[in-house]
């Protein structure tokens, strides 16, 4: 091998071993060490609280389709040992689901809509006027958020207890009106913002309004738009993924809520409602429908297994329209709390 040949290797070799070095130094291997670990650590705790999330839901759903004379036995802990509809079954003729889920799906649909539209107002009002005290106004909606509902309960019941604009309602039949027992009471809180949750509402909103640019709007009034429809067709389709986000949350809430659905209306009709007596009161709820189920089916409401299981069906057939829901709006969603609230000043 010539001179020249060796010199080459060599100068391979150095490169190689430098090359070498500078790859597997301490400092890369300890920022390699420590990025592996973040991300390990990373997964061991999503996995972690996914299995806490759906750790119940798997329950309910195998409590649900197990067979009833299958409960509890040691080879059905994870997987069914037999399968049956028969707890679907009594969970649907005990909530008389669809009624129920109708009247509950119409009337979370109008709430979300007039909290919604409220909300929408409110907080464009409080992200683009400025005017002395509006500050502190802001404060008392960010304030509403944080207040328990019941501490309010007795002034809300009292106002719809006896309900009247400046005394004309009165000075018109002769005593004010009584909306408690009505679903207009529910639908007047929702439309004046004071409805499930309607603080935060108005909140996201606001911070979603502040990250629009002021020169769209001021370009639709010099093209000749007026504020309805800058409103509508500029403003509300730039946060488009916020306002879906309120709208998500204020159906789930209402859809979901017992305390003023309890307090200010009277219907029977409420899927919620029906779930909170029928879970308190299981024994003679199975009892009510034992004459309704076919024949083939042995029904043994003593037996507190298949209250539980009762009950988990009673508790899926609930939750299965959100869940539904969400699989559609999921995409959209996850966008609107991304950007909500995320604004500057």
């Amino acid at each position: 091998m010539t001179t020249k040949a060796l010199k080459v290797d060599n100068t391979a070799s150095r490169f190689n071993k430098e090359d070498f070095k500078k790859r597997y130094n301490k400092h890369v291997i300890r920022k390699r060490s420590m990025a592996f670990l973040s991300t390990l650590f990373r997964y061991v705790l999503l996995i972690t609280l996914g299995f806490v999330i759906l750790k119940p839901v798997y329950d309910i759903v195998k409590q649900t389709i197990t067979a009833q004379n299958a409960l509890g036995m040691g080879n059905s802990v994870w997987i069914p040992n037999a399968v049956s509809r028969q707890s679907i079954l009594e969970a649907w003729l005990i909530l008389d689901y669809p009624s129920s889920l109708l009247y509950s799906l119409i009337n979370a649909a109008v709430l979300a809509f007039l909290q919604t539209m409220c909300a929408a107002f409110a907080a464009y009002s409080f992200a683009r006027l400025k005017f002395k005290g509006s500050g502190l106004l802001f404060g008392f909606v960010v304030f509403t958020i944080i207040v328990p509902p019941q501490s309010m309960m007795l002034a809300q019941y009292i106002s719809l207890r006896n309900f009247d604009i400046f005394g004309i309602i009165e000075a018109i039949t002769g005593s004010p009106a009584n909306l408690i027992g009505s679903m207009w009471a529910n639908y007047l809180l929702a439309a004046t913002g004071v409805g499930v949750k309607g603080g935060l509402y108005v909140y996201l909103l606001r911070q979603s309004y502040r990250q629009l640019p002021v020169s769209i709007e001021e370009a639709a009034y010099v093209d000749g738009a007026g504020f309805l429809k800058t409103f509508f067709k500029i403003v509300l389709p730039g946060v488009s993924s916020t306002l879906l986000t309120v709208a998500v949350l204020s159906f789930v809430w209402n859809y979901s809520d017992t305390y003023y659905a309890s307090l200010l209306s009277s219907t029977t009709r409420n899927l919620c409602l029906n779930l909170q007596f029928v879970q308190g009161n299981m024994r003679w709820a199975i009892m009510d429908i034992e004459d309704k189920m076919p024949l083939d089916y042995m029904i043994s409401w003593d037996s507190p297994m298949i209250q539980n299981a009762v009950a988990s069906a009673c508790a899926l057939l609930v939750i299965l329209p959100l869940i539904i829901m969400y699989v559609f709006v999921q995409k959209r969603f996850v966008q609107g709390v991304e950007r909500s609230g995320l604004g500057g000043e």
